[in-house]
């Protein structure tokens, strides 16, 4: 069977991007892992990352954040107790002053502490909370407050 021009060329060029794609990978590959050890990159992250969990004071913290939303701009309040460097409570007060947003916050309210207790201060990033697709944005730049005062 005699396949048309046009599939051949498809087919030469699908052959010739799987070749190329196991040729990439296999060279890039083995060049990271070659360059890898010797960069002390990666050790002084992973030791400045385990040295700043470690110096977060044991103690209750709040801050307040603002983030734009459709229905303007809202604030939220964030409230948490910090033990050996992990979160063991926290709790969200909805601010925003527009109807929608506030019944986003009170979700983000009511779902948070199942996302973020038990978990160290500095694994702290949440997106999405109990179908509230904003409030995260406050959330976050107050933990990053808190961690600022936390600091030993």
């Amino acid at each position: 069977m005699k396949l048309p021009a046009h599939k051949k060329m498809l087919s030469a060029a699908a052959a010739a991007s799987v070749m190329l794609l196991t040729a990439a990978c296999g060279s890039g590959g083995s060049d990271d892992a070659s360059s890898m050890p010797s960069s002390s990159a990666p050790s002084a992250t992973t030791d400045d990352s385990s040295a700043a969990a470690a110096t977060y004071k044991d103690g209750d913290y709040e801050a307040e954040a603002s983030y734009v939303n459709p229905g303007g701009d809202s604030k939220v309040k964030v409230e948490l107790t910090l033990a050996d460097n992990k979160v063991s409570k926290v709790e969200v007060t909805p601010e925003a002053t527009d109807g929608t947003s506030k019944s986003f916050q009170e979700k983000f309210a009511s779902g948070i502490s199942s996302e973020v207790v038990g978990k160290s201060l500095d694994d702290l990033k949440v997106d999405k909370v109990a179908g509230s697709s904003l409030t995260h944005l406050g959330f976050n730049e107050a933990i990053d407050k808190i961690k600022a005062d936390a600091k030993a």
